[in-house]
């Protein structure tokens, strides 16, 4: 028993280590990404009751043999939904906290999430199907999921810095958009092995492609945070704070003016 929750666990805490050592220039606070982990893990409730009141609603199951019903279901029913329910974690909740103040905290909250909601539903398969499932989904599935935390993580960094609030809400949109557009691909094949046996091949270059973006998304992000030139930052800070009080103080002066005239 306690050895399938090791193995149910292990390959989120090993992605996490990963994802925690790249963020070389400002640690995020553990507490933050707990809770961000535990929000996660809790959205499993509401996209799994979603999911399947769409399967008794459509009469969709993923052992369909029409392999576009198969595609459908997995970007709708699974991929919509499960990366609907996190990407609404990370965006109402760590995306306007202070501690969200570097593009690489996207990829962070947003793997966070995803990890806590493939860990339970990891436990959840561990305990019904056994150790050889829990191998195969530590190999497949969990880096799977933190894949999708990525790509939603990587535009979430960049519309949190983004020049204007419409450029901002683009790639918010445009990430959720490809973590759904990725969990559907990844569940598709899955979906499909068994009637298209070659998408294996798929799989793989999946696996591979997982691992490749993980270096180079955490790469590019993690140096664009401010906090790699600490003179800098603060500098930038102090510009920042500056620029705000002159506008307030600008506006001071209008609003007296303004209720002057108007007596």
């Amino acid at each position: 028993m306690l050895g399938l929750l090791v193995l149910a666990i292990a390959p989120a805490v090993a992605l996490f280590l990963f994802f925690y050592a790249r963020d070389k220039y400002r640690k995020e606070p553990i507490g933050v990404m707990l809770v961000t982990f535990g929000l996660g893990a809790a959205s499993l409730v509401p996209a799994a009751l979603t999911s399947l009141s769409l399967q008794k609603l459509t009469g969709w199951h993923s052992d369909t043999p029409n392999l576009l019903h198969a595609f459908l279901g997995a970007m709708i029913i699974v991929g919509l939904v499960e990366e609907g329910a996190k990407f609404t974690v990370v965006r109402f909740y760590a995306f306007h906290r202070p501690e969200f103040d570097e593009p690489y905290d996207g990829i962070m909250y947003s793997v966070m999430a995803a990890l806590g909601f493939a860990t339970v539903e990891n436990i959840i398969y561990v305990f019904s199907n056994g150790a050889g499932a829990g191998v195969l989904r530590a190999l497949l599935s969990i880096p799977s999921h933190a894949f999708d935390g990525v790509l939603m993580g990587y535009f979430l960094g960049e519309a949190k810095f983004a020049r204007d609030d419409r450029v901002g809400n683009w790639l918010s949109a445009l990430g959720f958009g490809l973590a759904v557009t990725a969990h559907g691909l990844y569940d598709f094949i899955v979906f499909s092995l068994d009637k298209a046996p070659l998408m294996v091949v798929s799989l793989i270059t999946m696996v591979i492609l997982f691992w490749v973006i993980f270096f180079k998304a955490t790469r590019k992000l993690s140096e664009q945070s401010p906090y790699k030139h600490p003179t800098l930052a603060e500098l930038h800070r102090d510009s920042a704070e500056e620029a705000k009080n002159a506008e307030q103080n600008q506006k001071g002066p209008a609003n007296h003016q303004d209720t002057k005239t108007q007596s």
